[in-house]
């Protein structure tokens, strides 16, 4: 067994093996645990249809990079959330990222059990919902997780299945480049250079994770994921076709129509705190299927742990005064239950924020 499996003190046949697992064994109704309170559940008179969020165009990046800036700037002030198309990301490589995380998913109960733990920021992590033992009521969901760090020449990588180390090397590298790409255009839409985020990021890391939510026999009884904002810096999306994931403004949920091989990139709340409040981290969640396995791949591209995360000093004078307090090293973020976008007993707020908010 690698040196990084996490589970060694665990008594995995006791532990949640997942909703795959639940449904591949001829699940009918979903137990107790993963039934929401009403309270938290999807209120349909709430929620908008088919939505389309802001598209950003990034061949427009060659053409007209002032219009393209303005255009990005607006999306993650208005919205906080839009998607990506022309991002120059072969269709291949987001493909064949699919078909390696499907893989690790269709791996033997006892192959991916290895990898269980709800120790978040171990290597690779395998679990369902996000800390089972912590939860009242479960989210109807599995997930991979894998950790990278800039300043790790070699990553720990899953035994199994051979093909995953090969495809996600490819996708982590070119996913890098587009999250550097949109960074430094976020920079230059603050009146900043375009190298500014960049250098309060430090030697970013960037944590993949990939989720599978199998169809639910109660979909109205469950979610997916709960409300959350991400934790983070930059958070970009590649999702199938299936749908579910929303977004919410005031008190509105806005259902969000993905676009074919298009990535969906959000806000997260340390880039809406670097940005005094100009970004916005927006509020989002996932819906369940009946009838229909839903896959996504989502990016969290964050700050090195060192890094000190306030409001830009550059941003700050008597028209634009700081609107948030204190300033605290990204690993003392992430570290504090409260805060943590992974921690499920927080989901449903803007927890994240409530540190620097001077009000």
């Amino acid at each position: 067994m690698p040196s990084f499996v996490a589970n060694v003190n665990q008594q995995t046949d006791v532990l949640p093996k997942g909703v795959k697992a639940l449904m591949d064994n001829g699940l009918v109704t979903i137990p107790g645990r993963y039934i929401k309170p009403p309270s938290h559940r999807a209120v349909k008179h709430l929620i908008v249809p088919g939505v389309e969020i802001p598209v950003i165009d990034m061949a427009a990046l060659e053409s007209d990079q002032e219009k393209f800036v303005q255009t990005l700037c607006k999306a993650s002030s208005e919205w906080g959330i839009f998607q990506v198309i022309n991002h120059g990301i072969p269709v291949a490589t987001m493909q064949g990222m699919v078909y390696g995380v499907l893989e690790l998913f269709d791996l033997p109960i006892e192959e991916k059990m290895k990898y269980y733990t709800e120790e978040v920021f171990v290597p690779v992590r395998y679990c369902t919902s996000m800390t089972p033992s912590q939860e009242t009521h479960m989210e109807w969901h599995d997930h991979f997780q894998h950790y990278f760090s800039n300043t790790e020449k070699e990553h720990p990588w899953p035994e199994k299945p051979a093909c995953y180390r090969r495809l996600a090397s490819s996708y982590v590298s070119s996913v890098r480049h587009l999250s550097q790409t949109l960074m430094s255009a976020l920079s230059e839409g603050l009146g900043l250079d375009s190298n500014c985020l960049a250098k309060s990021f430090g030697d970013s890391e960037m944590i993949l994770r990939s989720n599978y939510y199998p169809p639910c026999p109660n979909p109205d009884l469950a979610l997916g994921m709960n409300g959350h904002t991400d934790s983070g810096g930059l958070t970009i999306l590649f999702e199938d076709q299936v749908g579910g994931l929303q977004a919410r403004k005031g008190d509105l949920w806005y259902d969000l129509k993905p676009i074919k091989n298009a990535f969906i990139v959000n806000i997260a709340d340390q880039l809406e705190v670097l940005s005094n409040g100009k970004y916005k981290s927006i509020e989002h969640r996932v819906l369940v299927q009946p009838d229909q396995t839903r896959l996504s791949i989502v990016a969290f591209c964050n700050p090195s742990r060192d890094a000190v995360i306030g409001p830009l000093p550059e941003l700050i004078d008597e028209q634009n005064p700081d609107l948030y307090k204190g300033r605290m090293l990204h690993s003392s973020i992430l570290a504090l239950p409260l805060l943590s976008s992974f921690s499920a007993h927080v989901r449903g707020t803007a927890a994240g924020l409530e540190i620097f908010n001077i009000y």
